[in-house]
């Protein structure tokens, strides 16, 4: 689905006659909210299904600056920063990984070695001088115009997940609902139904099949 259907089943969920209570504006800020949630849903499954990397070069530093690259007010809307996954050391020449880096929480973890590296802020702050070529593998913002998309034939895209999209409606509705105190147990049951068809797809969308073994018990007597 694109932006304007998205947006065109909402409003159908809504029910709502016109624009009175609920006009483009506002049906744009709900939208965006429920992407937001929907991608949560499927990154709780697969977080590298938003995935992007920036690699930089290092010379004896103890820190990495992710301003202005992916964090920022000025950086780039479409590869901003949504979460930090892993760092990779890469042949410079090649661009093949080498050896994943071992993330922390505290800067205990850093100063006594349980740890290469953690996220302080925009900066990763390493626990030695790093001399080569890192690759730093993120989960990128969303970047969907639904201010804009909302208009007939603007064909705005929102990703590859389009079976799944009516979920971003149906989000959008519940936090209509909120506002509205409206309750549809019908699409509440919907949504969770939804919810549990797009994990499952997820689970299975690189090809990987979830196989599970069961005792069986033999009576060789």
């Amino acid at each position: 689905m694109i932006v304007e259907e998205v947006a065109a089943l909402f409003r159908r969920y809504m029910d709502e006659p016109d624009q009175t209570f609920v006009d483009d504006a506002q049906t744009a800020i709900w939208l965006r909210l429920a992407y937001n949630d929907f991608r949560a849903i499927v990154c709780s499954t697969d977080p590298y299904i938003y995935t992007t990397f920036n690699s930089y070069t290092l010379a004896a530093a103890r820190t990495l600056a992710l301003t202005p690259s992916i964090l920022g007010p000025t950086a780039p809307a479409a590869t901003r920063m949504y979460q930090l996954l892993d760092l990779w050391w890469q042949d410079p020449s090649t661009g093949v990984l080498l050896r994943r880096l071992k993330p922390g929480g505290t800067r205990e973890e850093l100063v006594d070695g349980r740890c290469d590296y953690m996220l302080n802020g925009t900066t990763i702050e390493f626990n030695r001088e790093m001399t080569g070529s890192i690759r730093v593998t993120y989960i990128v913002e969303q970047n969907v115009d639904w201010a804009g998309g909302i208009v007939v034939g603007s064909n705005e895209y929102i990703d590859d997940l389009n079976a799944f999209h009516d979920i971003i409606a149906l989000t959008g509705y519940l936090q209509y609902a909120v506002v509205d105190s409206a309750d549809n147990t019908q699409l509440i049951a919907l949504f969770s139904r939804r919810q549990r068809q797009l994990k499952e797809y997820i689970e299975s969308r690189g090809g990987g099949l979830v196989e599970y073994v069961s005792d069986v018990a033999f009576d060789l007597e």
